[in-house]
């Protein structure tokens, strides 16, 4: 389950980083696209900036901004040539 929620996020960043190279993504546009609650959204983002598949900042409060890293967008186009 994980795993298919980790391929999400990283696709939907993916996409974004497409259409506007270099911006990150705030927390609450990611939770309308993947419909989870923030700590779960959190808790994912976490671990895939661990992966060093994003890199993300975070705010006080429930906020965070993420981008995808160069590591996370070979992922996406290496698993979409399989």
């Amino acid at each position: 389950m994980y795993e298919e929620e980790y391929a999400k996020i990283l696709e939907i960043l993916y996409e974004l980083e497409k259409q506007e190279p270099g911006i990150p993504v705030s927390s609450d546009n990611l939770k309308l696209q993947l419909d989870m609650t923030y700590t779960n959204l959190l808790s994912n983002f976490k671990y895939l900036k661990t992966e060093g598949y994003i890199e993300l900042k975070e705010f006080y409060g429930e906020e965070f901004e993420a981008k995808i890293t160069n590591h996370g967008m070979e992922l996406i186009k290496n698993k979409a040539d399989d």
